[in-house]
């Protein structure tokens, strides 16, 4: 723009209108072609030429052909984090992440071959297309991953048809794509806007060339790798980052709105990690998602079909395991104090000598459902004073404890269970054991059915 003296937007206000305009087609030929269709199967399409339209217009973002992007797109999904097979691991940097990946030739070329042709063969009968690519009618009805099925014999006739034609059309048209890269990416790069802008807009070529053509294919290729670098960036607060389905990668749904504007509504990366073949970034309504909303009005106009929508309770069930297993890390680092059923047994008689011995003449034990602490270390801190402590030594504080003088809080409750020493053996441990039962029990019932979800499958991918 400083080069030649042009400013940062048009001053030709039909330009800058056909600019949004024109980034607004190439951008969804992109996210909704590359990414959603080619790269994660999340529709199908009735409409030919709209294949067409998303391998010529995706061509314009500058980011490589259909078969070459995609593999690695899901390379990343295959291997995120990994610094040797995710192509644009944050783990080697945010620049690389960013744009590195793009300029700097791959350590592991002949992986990236391998896995190209394994994702996309060229030369292959159709069983062998990727499973990875296309999911089978059995796995997408299981996991409710269509919005309906057909049951007539005809119907299943003609989706049968249908898919054999997807598939071998599949493959010329990435062929064709791969080896018409450059043509295309010149024409929707330079030629349209050129022509467009001295035809239509009544302005310059040059204009044409910054404004539609490299400026606009700037602000595309911004938006589609800031979702790869700032939304697996932790780091960088602005970006308000969680992970509300998954913290084991560093994919982050960021919920700052700016971010959902910078990232063409692709900010949710946590939710599209675990759920790569919905055809939306997130499952609420109100979700910033120009692609959501562009794929949805195609199916309403029976252009598309077969949208892959992740069913909300599938959703719920894994943010409620990830906030779980949250909660179990933080339980885990907390001092809950010595298991009940762990206790020792500690007759009357032992502790009436312990209470009496001269070492233990300033501490103060008490009582409490049969339970005996030390609450020692509490007792300078107690709100009553250590005069009404000294008064239960050795005693049982039990009606005390729990309304007799005051009824404790939870969190009164919760410091005493960290001061329990014993079991006083008395006979009477039926109060005891119900306590165990209620206090471990739960703690059991968590450590199930954690061990009991390590069979689910970890994302919609794997699934």
């Amino acid at each position: 723009m400083l080069y030649f003296n042009e400013s940062i937007l048009p001053e030709n206000q039909i330009t800058l209108y056909f600019t949004i305009v024109y980034f607004n087609i190439t951008m969804l030929a992109f996210t909704a072609g590359y990414h959603k269709y080619f790269a994660h199967n999340s529709y199908k399409i009735r409409f030919i030429p709209l294949k067409y339209y998303f391998a010529i217009f995706g061509s314009s973002c500058g980011l490589g052909a259909i078969r070459w992007w995609a593999s690695l797109h899901r390379a990343h999904h295959h291997f995120t984090d990994d610094t040797e097979r995710d192509p644009y691991s944050i783990k080697r940097g945010l620049l690389f992440s960013h744009y590195g990946w793009l300029l700097k030739k791959p350590k592991a070329v002949k992986f990236y071959d391998e896995f190209i042709e394994q994702e996309f063969p060229q030369n292959v009968d159709e069983a062998r297309i990727s499973q990875d690519f296309k999911l089978d009618k059995e796995q997408r009805e299981a996991f409710g991953l269509r919005d309906e099925f057909d049951n007539d014999s005809e119907d299943e006739e003609e989706d049968t048809e249908f898919k054999d034609t997807y598939d071998e059309n599949l493959k010329n048209l990435l062929n064709w794509q791969e080896r018409t890269y450059f043509f295309w990416f010149l024409i929707t790069t330079i030629v349209i806007p050129v022509v467009a802008t001295k035809l239509f807009c009544n302005d310059t070529a040059m204009h044409g060339l910054i404004y539609p053509g490299i400026f606009r294919m700037f602000l595309c290729q911004q938006s589609l790798l800031t979702t790869e670098s700032l939304c697996h960036l932790k780091q960088i607060q602005v970006t308000i980052p969680s992970q509300p389905f998954n913290d084991k990668n560093s994919s982050q749904d960021c919920q700052n709105p700016l971010m959902a504007l910078l990232t063409y509504g692709q900010s949710h990366q946590n939710y599209h990690h675990e759920f790569p073949h919905d055809y939306r970034s997130n499952n609420t309504y109100f979700t910033y998602d120009p692609t959501k909303w562009f794929i949805w009005t195609l199916d309403k106009l029976g252009i598309v079909c077969e949208l892959c929508r992740t069913p909300d309770n599938l959703v719920e069930h894994l943010r409620l395991q990830q906030q779980q297993q949250i909660l179990n890390r933080m339980r885990s680092q907390l001092n809950w104090g010595t298991p009940i059923s762990k206790l020792p047994l500690i007759t009357p008689q032992d502790f009436k000598r312990t209470i009496e011995s001269s070492s233990n003449k300033d501490r103060i034990y008490i009582v409490i459902q049969n339970i005996i602490h030390d609450i020692t270390p509490f007792m300078d801190q107690h709100p009553g004073g250590v005069q009404l402590l000294k008064a239960s030594h050795g005693k049982d504080a039990t009606r005390a404890f729990y309304g007799g003088v005051y009824g404790h809080s939870t969190a009164a409750i919760n410091l005493l269970a960290t001061m329990r020493i014993g079991i006083l053996d008395n006979g009477n441990d039926e109060e005891v054991w119900t306590r165990v039962v209620k206090e471990e029990g739960e703690v059991r019932e968590v450590s199930e059915s954690r061990g009991g979800g390590s069979n689910e499958y970890r994302t919609a991918e794997a699934a």
